[in-house]
């Protein structure tokens, strides 16, 4: 056999191989970190995903099937899936979302035959039209039609938890409170959604103006939680924001500065809330120089949180104009009205 040939059934075999390799690797199912679900190889389930509902996710091995909680799911990479989903998804995580939605609508597109992968293309194009109108109010029309269009589309799918959840945060801030208390309902009664209803619905009772309503279940909801879960660290911010309304100011920072303490400092979703809330406290215990360092806090460290960022410039702007520095306070009103044009923080008024 000539060296030639040689070569040539050697890459063969390789190409066989290789083939091989990812064919018997099917789809990736990632769990959560610290997911203790078995049976899982390197924090994953690999087989073919047969099936999917807002509790599970069925996974085929061979001749057995295992059903893996979706509470326990970090993400899932199908095989076969086009590129654009998860270019998709690493636009979204960049905070480039333009680019994100256009890549999700190409997945869709091209992922004819793959139902479980249209399903996930659409739900990230929806839900991250919904981020984006929580920043941007023109997106907002636009976001809760896509966002109630996917429940209706795929009412029994994996992702019909999250998208209620997002639905219901754009709700409250649209003031659409008839639309969000029925669809925190609906969201209650799926197992894993209850806890971020229970989350959602004091929120809903705080926008309301219902405090002691907001307060009455929040100590047992937070003693029920994982230690430091999201879902525990949510709650204690909403507890703090009716302490806050009761002039509890002392509880209040009190309840904050644990969450800021037990979070990790590279935590900008929860650090950004957190500081900002502390800010509030501090506002409206009459300590405005304590408040503007929380503010500043924000805009130094955190301003990637494009919900946060422009909370914290307004708010930056506004003690400045109390204290009579108005270069500052126009400085960075001028920088909320260059950044976020569309942020309804920018269309408030500055005083």
């Amino acid at each position: 056999m000539s060296p030639l040939t040689r070569s040539r059934n050697g890459l063969a075999l390789a190409l066989g191989l290789t083939l091989a390799a990812a064919t018997a690797r099917g789809d990736v199912v990632q769990l959560i970190a610290g997911s203790a679900f078995k049976p899982s190889q390197g924090g994953a389930v690999r087989g073919q995903v047969t099936a999917e509902s807002p509790t599970e996710v069925a996974v085929s091995l061979g001749a057995s099937t295992v059903n893996v909680p979706t509470d326990q799911i970090e993400s899932i990479e199908y095989q076969g899936q086009p590129a654009a989903l998860q270019l998709g998804e690493t636009n979204a995580a960049a905070g480039r979302a333009a680019e994100a939605i256009a890549q999700f609508q190409k997945a869709a597109t091209e992922a004819a035959g793959k139902p479980f992968v249209i399903e996930a293309a659409k739900f990230g194009e929806a839900t991250l039209l919904g981020e984006l109108a929580l920043t941007e109010p023109d997106r907002v029309k636009e976001a809760l039609t896509r966002l109630t269009g996917f429940l209706q589309a795929y009412p029994k799918g994996r992702h019909v938890v999250a998208t209620r959840e997002s639905l219901a945060r754009l709700q409250l801030h649209a003031q659409d409170y008839k639309g969000a208390e029925a669809n925190i309902a609906e969201l209650a009664k799926l197992a894993p959604g209850a806890g971020r209803a229970a989350v959602l619905k004091a929120r809903l009772l705080l926008k309301e103006g219902d405090f002691q309503g907001a307060a009455a279940d929040l100590d047992r909801l937070i003693a029920a939680a994982p230690e430091n879960s999201a879902q525990q660290v949510e709650l204690k911010l909403v507890k703090a924001e009716t302490l806050i309304a009761a002039s509890k100011y002392d509880e209040a920072e009190s309840l904050v500065r644990q969450v800021i303490a037990a979070a990790p400092a590279e935590d900008a979703a929860v650090q950004s809330k957190a500081y900002n809330t502390l800010g509030d406290c501090q506002n409206a215990a009459a300590r405005p120089k304590d408040a503007l360092l929380a503010y500043l806090h924000v805009d130094l460290l955190y301003s990637k949180d494009k919900e946060e960022h422009p909370r914290a410039l307004r708010r930056i702007e506004q003690l400045f104009r109390k204290m009579g520095q108005l270069p500052r306070a126009d400085e960075y009103g001028q920088r909320l009205k260059q950044d976020y044009p569309n942020s309804p923080w920018a269309k408030q008024p500055p005083g």
